[in-house]
């Protein structure tokens, strides 16, 4: 007599896009080296059987998670953004969007701490050009000279400012600090003077702090 098969509980249904969004977050939390199948099952509720129901191994898991990453925080909010008529209120957004409280900031410094792995360098490199490309878009809008090595010094700014925020949060603009920080860094990104690397007492007269601001991808 042919034995009756094993029923499959809800939790062993978990669709690939849960696994990827605990994945994510186990990035957000500790970085690459936390996505662990058998830990995130546990998390879940559910059984390994569950995930080798969606993927082939746990790399296959983290190049999911990596192109969720790419789409949330960088698809989508480009997407969003230029519904933005105004370039410079664009700009500010992307600006006053570094102080929100959210994931993304989280799992961008700690892929870059896992960049040397092929798959994560392969998309943060993805990432960075498609980033800079926006960026750059909105200084050609506003006919700002030398639009692309401040896009580059915006999105180096917003690499620093995620350092410093993750490592050393007390340090960071907060609070009503956060508007006025804002505010000086789209005067300096709008009109200060990239070509003063040449001149030491130029450069050293420009206000330094702004060079830890830019972008952030998140909602």
């Amino acid at each position: 007599m042919a034995s009756t098969p094993k029923r499959i509980g809800t939790a062993d249904r978990l669709g690939p896009e849960k696994w990827t969004k605990a994945a994510l977050a186990a990035i957000a939390d500790q970085g690459t080296a936390q996505v662990s199948v058998e830990r995130l099952a546990r998390e879940l509720g559910t059984t390994k059987g569950s995930f080798y129901w969606h993927f082939n191994d746990r790399s296959a898991l983290i190049e999911a998670a990596l192109r969720q990453w790419e789409t949330d925080y960088t698809e989508r909010i480009i997407e969003r953004l230029e519904g933005v008529a105004d370039p410079r209120a664009r700009l500010r957004m992307l600006l006053a969007s570094t102080f929100e409280d959210h994931p993304g900031v989280l799992i961008d410094v700690n892929l870059l701490a896992a960049g040397n792995d092929a798959a994560v360098g392969a998309a943060l490199e993805r990432v960075a050009r498609k980033r800079l490309a926006f960026v750059d878009r909105i200084f050609a809008e506003l006919q700002t000279a030398e639009g692309s090595d401040r896009a580059i010094l915006a999105f180096s700014g917003y690499m620093g400012l995620a350092q410093l925020r993750r490592t050393a949060p007390s340090l960071a603009p907060s609070g009503a600090r956060t508007t006025p920080y804002v505010d000086h860094a789209i005067a300096w990104l709008l009109s200060g003077r990239p070509d003063c690397a040449g001149s030491p007492r130029r450069f050293a007269s420009q206000p330094s702090t702004p060079a830890n601001v830019s972008t952030i991808w998140s909602t």
